[in-house]
């Protein structure tokens, strides 16, 4: 039997001010845990990466906007991060034609372009992967909006044509929808939900709204990413989830 560890975690890069704290936090967190693939959302700037780059045995994957500014400040595609324990053979970043509203608070997310990142990885005990890490577009209602349905249905056409190739995908980040909503379904047509068992976190009032998908069905055991350290390092809790493979 082989044992994967993924780990998805958006780490609240929007709030610079206390990052020098926040940080630090983050990164130990991560190396206590030690994942073997970890998603990562609102990495947007060159601080998050280089925290990201710091920690040892990874190989961490994003792409950049280029913007016509200085490189210091040059933000990442997306806000997504990807850390490998292989390195990966194939990295692609597929932003969202639909990118929310410009008169709302989605001008942000239009600003640094949400989408989804690819990241394939050949490894040696359960074999080639494709990793699909994603943050969509946020609602700041309790409906559903255009945008986020527009997304989801290009997400949606991606999947199907791995699912077509019976391929192994891990599907995991930031959704913005709520179990209970009509796009939730849709993912489990095609996906088996790792994080079905897990109750909201109880840290402080939060309705889960980031996932692990896969494209196969397996032993899951999802618990929360805790630390030990005062005040919770973002605004979203990690997710970590135990994936035993049968028949590797």
């Amino acid at each position: 039997m082989v044992k994967m560890r993924v780990m998805t975690w958006n780490i609240h890069g929007a709030s610079i001010r206390d990052r020098k704290e926040r940080y630090p936090v983050i990164k130990e967190t991560i190396e206590e845990y030690q994942p073997d693939i970890l998603c990562i959302q609102e990495a947007f700037f060159r601080k998050s990466r280089k925290m990201l780059e710091s920690i040892k045995g990874y190989h961490v994957s994003y792409q950049t906007n280029r913007y016509p500014i200085p490189k210091i400040i040059e933000s990442t595609k997306g806000g997504l991060a990807t850390l490998t324990r292989e390195k990966p053979v194939e990295v692609n970043y597929y932003p969202y034609i639909a990118q929310g509203n410009w008169r709302t608070e989605q001008r942000w997310d239009r600003l640094l372009g949400k989408g989804f990142l690819e990241t394939i990885i050949e490894d040696q005990n359960f074999g080639k992967a494709t990793i699909i890490n994603t943050h969509k577009v946020c609602t700041y209602t309790e409906d559903i909006d255009k945008y986020l349905e527009a997304q989801t249905d290009q997400l949606l056409q991606k999947l199907r044509e791995r699912h077509k190739k019976g391929e192994l995908v891990i599907l995991a980040g930031d959704f913005n929808f709520q179990r209970r909503s009509k796009l939730y379904p849709q993912f489990r047509e095609l996906l088996h939900d790792a994080t079905a068992a897990l109750q909201d976190f109880h840290l402080f009032e939060y309705q889960t709204i980031d996932y692990v998908f896969i494209s196969q069905e397996h032993k899951y055991h999802p618990q929360y990413v805790l630390n030990k350290k005062g005040k919770y390092p973002s605004d979203h809790p990690g997710i970590l989830v135990d994936i035993e493979f049968a028949n590797r």
